[in-house]
Formats: C-alpha cells, sequence, structure tokens
C-alpha cells in the first residue's frame, strides 16, 4: 500500500514553491516585466512557467514545515532576494530616463509631460521617449532573458536554505549603485548638455549686445533644434549605450549575490 507522509508532500511542494517565491519577486520588480501595462496575472503566469521549467535542475530545497517561523522567514528571505536581483537592473536602466529628463528641462520642454508607461509616473516627454526606446533595446538585447538566466544562477550562488540570505553589506552596495544612475545619467546627457550650454552662453552675449533682441522668440527654437541635434546624433549609439547598461546590472546583481554568499 502507497504510503505518503505530510512531510513529503511539502517537500514536493517546497521544490516548486520556494524557487516561485524568487521568481515572483524579481518578474515583480525588473524592467519590461514589472511595467503597468502587464497584467498580475500574466507575471503570476511567468513566474510559475518559469519555476516548472528549472525546478528540476535546482539544488534541493531545505526541508522545511510550511506555517512556522522558519518557513515565513525564507519566504521573507526570498522575496527580499528577488527583489534585489530586479531591482539592480531596474536602478541602472533608469539612467536613461534621468538624462532625457535632464535634457528636456534643458531645452523647455519641461512643461510637456506624458504618463511614462514603464514607471507609471508622469515624466517629461523626452524622458518617455528615451526611456521607451532603451526598453525596446533592452528587449531586443535580450537583456530579460539575461535576467532570468542570472536569477537561475543564483540558486546556486545563494541556495535556498533558512541560514542563507542578503546580507546587511548587500544591501549597503544596492543602496550606494543609487548614486550609479546619476553618473550615467549625467554621463549620457552631457553631449546634449554641452551644446545647450555653448547655445545659453551665445545667446547672452548676444542678448548683451542687441538688448532689444527678444530673448523667447529667439532662444525656444533655438535650443529645440540644438537639442534635438545632439539627440539625433546620440541615436546610434544608443544601443551600444543600453548594451552597456545592461552589463552594469547583471554585474550588480552577481556582486549582490557573491557578497552574501561570501
Amino acid at each position: 500500500m502507497l504510503h505518503i507522509s505530510s512531510t513529503q508532500v511539502e517537500a514536493w511542494i517546497g521544490a516548486f514553491f520556494w524557487p516561485f517565491v524568487r521568481i515572483l519577486a524579481m518578474v515583480s520588480t525588473a524592467p519590461a516585466f514589472s511595467m503597468t501595462g502587464v497584467p498580475a496575472m500574466l507575471r503570476v503566469g511567468l513566474a510559475v512557467v518559469i519555476s516548472v521549467a528549472i525546478a528540476p535542475a535546482l539544488p534541493a530545497m531545505p526541508p522545511v514545515a510550511f506555517g512556522t517561523a522558519a518557513a515565513w522567514m525564507l519566504l521573507v528571505q526570498q522575496l527580499l532576494v528577488g527583489i534585489a536581483i530586479g531591482l539592480a537592473m531596474t536602478l541602472i536602466l533608469s539612467a536613461v530616463e534621468l538624462a532625457g529628463s535632464i535634457v528636456g528641462l534643458q531645452m523647455g520642454m519641461g512643461f510637456a509631460t506624458l504618463f511614462d508607461p514603464v514607471q507609471g509616473v508622469q515624466v517629461t516627454s523626452l524622458a518617455s521617449f528615451l526611456n521607451l526606446l532603451a526598453m525596446l533595446l533592452y528587449v531586443a538585447l535580450n537583456g530579460h532573458l539575461l535576467l532570468i538566466a542570472a536569477l537561475v544562477r543564483s540558486f546556486t550562488l545563494l541556495p535556498v536554505a533558512p541560514n542563507l540570505g542578503l546580507s546587511a553589506q548587500s544591501w549597503h552596495a544596492l543602496a550606494l549603485s543609487g548614486g550609479t544612475i546619476f553618473s550615467l545619467g549625467f554621463a549620457l546627457a552631457a553631449p546634449a548638455l554641452g551644446v545647450l550650454l555653448i547655445a545659453n552662453v551665445g545667446l547672452g552675449v548676444l542678448t548683451k549686445l542687441a538688448p532689444q533682441l527678444n530673448l523667447f522668440a529667439v532662444g525656444f527654437p533655438l535650443f529645440f533644434l540644438l537639442g534635438f541635434l545632439a539627440l539625433y546624433l546620440m541615436m546610434p549609439v544608443m544601443q551600444n549605450v543600453t548594451q552597456h547598461l545592461v552589463d552594469v546590472g547583471l554585474d550588480l546583481s552577481g556582486r549582490l549575490l557573491q557578497s552574501a554568499a561570501h
């Protein structure tokens, strides 16, 4: 007679459930997957499919009884690990939106705001355009697949265990990486900002020489023209920029996992 104990049932469920929790947390915070236009049921279904696909290749899950304090702690740990992996990539790609916001304000487009479907907030039209462009390039470069591969590798670097999780040093490194947004954002916006700065200086000298000149009638069209010209020249390198940002995001998530594992 076949006898199945509750411990065996919990072990079978745990082999799928614990990876599912980490994957669902990553999907809820990672770029492309976390867009407001993506239904929540689709994210859950995607997490289920990935969990079923990779569960046989993962290390053995710990025999933790559901409903206990250890199970709740393990659940929180897996949520935090998944959130950290997805948030690392989201932070890095946010540099493109920051660059668009800076350039848009300098061009005088700060009054033109749109709803950004990626972040779910109101941003300048130029920032929304660059953010969508970076997201399309991110998907075209298989960045979402690379992120899923990094997530699968995380089960080897940081196995599911009650005594393993992200340390305080890992969260500190993730917080410090927020400064990377500003450095990368200003680096992306630097060419357009340099052109607009020269235009501002030249317009200031011209206004000093000819006080009767209408500053608004000349300045706004000039800033628009030079700003879009700088963006046009920057478009051919956007693929390389996005590729670099994806590499930086994957490197950040890898360093977080390695610091936690050590």
